[in-house]
Parts: C-alpha cells; sequence; structure tokens
C-alpha cells in the first residue's frame, strides 16, 4: 500500500498498518518510505505519555509492565509496550525473549505489544524507538510503556524521550548503594522495589528514601513502591503514582520548543550513524578515505578531524 494510504490505516488504529509501519521504521534500507510515513503521521503526535523502565537484568522488568499494562487495561487506559531486546555483536540476530514472557498474558487483551532489537545502539535503546512512539502516538494510544535492554547504570537514554522515568531494583541483585553512588537514582521519577516478599527489600526501599530526601531534585517528590510482581500485590497503587506523575509532566510539556529540539537531535544522530555505515562497508568512500589517512602515519586525533571534514563538506 502507498505511504497516504499507510498513513491513514495507522490513524484509524488499525493493528496491521501500525504493525507495517513500525517495521518500516525498524528498515534502514526503507529510510525514505519512514520519512513520507513519519511526515504523514507527525500531525496527530504529541498526545501519548512514554513510560520508560529501567534496571539491571533480573529484576522483572518484563513481570511489572504485563501488571502495569493488565492494569491500565481494566482502566480503559489504551496501552502500548514496546520492548527492546539485545541484539547479538556477531550475527545481529535478537531472541526478542521480552515478547515470548509477556505476549501470553496480553493476548486477551486490546494491548499492543512489539519488540524492538536494539542493534548495537548504546544506551539501551532502539534507533526505531523514538519513530514507533509517533507511529503509536498517532494511531491513538494513550500510553506506550518502553522496556529497555537492561544495562544497569549505564542504561540513561531512556530519560531523554520517555515523560516519565521509571527505575527498578531487587533485593539480592547488587549493591543498591552503590547504583545510588553511580547517579542512575538521578534519572527516576518513580523507583520500584520488586520482589518485596524477599529478605532484604524493606532495607531496599529505605536506602532509596534515604537518597532521595538528601538529594531531592525538581518539583515532583518522587516516591518508591515497593510491588510483588508475581502476585500484582501494590501495582495499582505503581499506576496511581504513573497517572499522578503525567498530570504533573502535563503542564511541563507546554515547552514544545525543547521537546522538539531533543527530537531533532535523536534524528540527526541516527542519521549520521547511518550516513557513516554505509560509506565505511566494503569499499565505501568512507573505509577508502580511512586507509588513506592510516597510509599518511597522521595520528588519529588528525586523522578523524580530517575524515569529518570531508564527510560533512
Amino acid at each position: 500500500m502507498d505511504t497516504d494510504h499507510l498513513a491513514r490505516m495507522v490513524i484509524s488504529g488499525d493493528t496491521r498498518a501500525i504493525s507495517r509501519a513500525i517495521s518500516i521504521a525498524e528498515d534502514r534500507s526503507m529510510s525514505e518510505e519512514c520519512r513520507l510515513l513519519m511526515r504523514a503521521l507527525y500531525p496527530k503526535t504529541g498526545n501519548i505519555h512514554v513510560i520508560g523502565i529501567t534496571g539491571p537484568p533480573g529484576v522483572g522488568k518484563s513481570t511489572i509492565i504485563g501488571q502495569i499494562a493488565l492494569e491500565m487495561d481494566r482502566r480503559k487506559i489504551r496501552t502500548s509496550i514496546i520492548a527492546v531486546d539485545a541484539t547479538s555483536p556477531f550475527s545481529g540476530g535478537t531472541l526478542l525473549g521480552n515478547r515470548i514472557r509477556m505476549q501470553e498474558s496480553l493476548n486477551r487483551t486490546s494491548i499492543f505489544m512489539r519488540s524492538l532489537a536494539s542493534r548495537g545502539f548504546k544506551g539501551g535503546l532502539s534507533s526505531a524507538t523514538l519513530s514507533t512512539i509517533k507511529i503509536l502516538d498517532a494511531a491513538g494510544y494513550d500510553t506506550a510503556i518502553i522496556e529497555t535492554v537492561g544495562a544497569g547504570q549505564t542504561d540513561i537514554d531512556i530519560m531523554k524521550i520517555a515523560d516519565t522515568t521509571v527505575v527498578m531494583h531487587a533485593p539480592g541483585l547488587g549493591d543498591i548503594v552503590q547504583s545510588i553512588k553511580a547517579g542512575i537514582m538521578e534519572i527516576g521519577d518513580v523507583f520500584v522495589v520488586n520482589k518485596i516478599d524477599r529478605e532484604g527489600s524493606f532495607l531496599a526501599i529505605k536506602d532509596i528514601q534515604d537518597s532521595l530526601a538528601i538529594n531531592p531534585s525538581g518539583e515532583y517528590h518522587k516516591k518508591v513502591i515497593g510491588v510483588n510482581s508475581l502476585n500484582g500485590e501494590n501495582i495499582p497503587s505503581l499506576v496511581d503514582e504513573l497517572m499522578s506523575h503525567r498530570s504533573f509532566i502535563s503542564k511541563k510539556r507546554k515547552d514544545s520548543k525543547s521537546r522538539f529540539m531533543l527530537e531533532l537531535q535523536i534524528y540527526i544522530e541516527d542519521e549520521l550513524r547511518r550516513i557513516i555505515d554505509e560509506r565505511s562497508e566494503g569499499n565505501g568512500d568512507l573505509h577508502r578515505e580511512m586507509i588513506s589517512v592510516a597510509r599518511k602515519g597522521i595520528d588519529p586525533f588528525n586523522g578523524a578531524e580530517i575524515i569529518l571534514a570531508k564527510l560533512l563538506r
């Protein structure tokens, strides 16, 4: 189908069209088609609430997201999930295991679920994540929940595109105090300690609360919520807090210029990566330029300046 027809189908909420549009956003070889599609959808965007959930592997992010989505669905909040899975640096493939774990419990709901491969991008996010959010926004979803790869303390890029960032911990999965020292606490709006039935959960909650009391940030009073993802304990309270933060940031989102600048930067960075990748492969002109600089015996710092000057020119 042509791009305009696909855009109309996405806006109408057709799930097959939404899936097709996301596939276009993921496929770099269809970049021109993607640009045309996003251009058609952009006027319908700007309403979705993006919730980013991050934390170390094994903390229970997938299970928590499934529980949050089901609770939102019960409240008639039209909800979508974007689960970003790690890509193999050798084969380029990905298991997309989050989808396997979550899909069964979501099959009987109106929740839209999509897994994206990280494709080697740092920060736990796929290059197609922002475009996927725009597609779901145009399709009329109220909320998009993003699960990152889960790289622990370095997994902070989620705060760039999320309206509400949830940082998860669990007792017995590492030193929470060390995470606090490393600055991971600074990116969170809501903090969740999962597996509160385990020993040490009370101390984990207290450590985070003490840190937030010592280092308050912004006007929003950040909270720590203990949950049990297996039986759903305190999930309604967590969703209440997410909705409370949405009401808070809805006033802040009036500054659309800063949001636009951030999205512009993300797309520029992605396009630069694409250009560099294309020109570096095989016998591309950038690859030949790098060989030429190497043969001249120039140090890598000056060499990089020469190559960048030609690339940007």
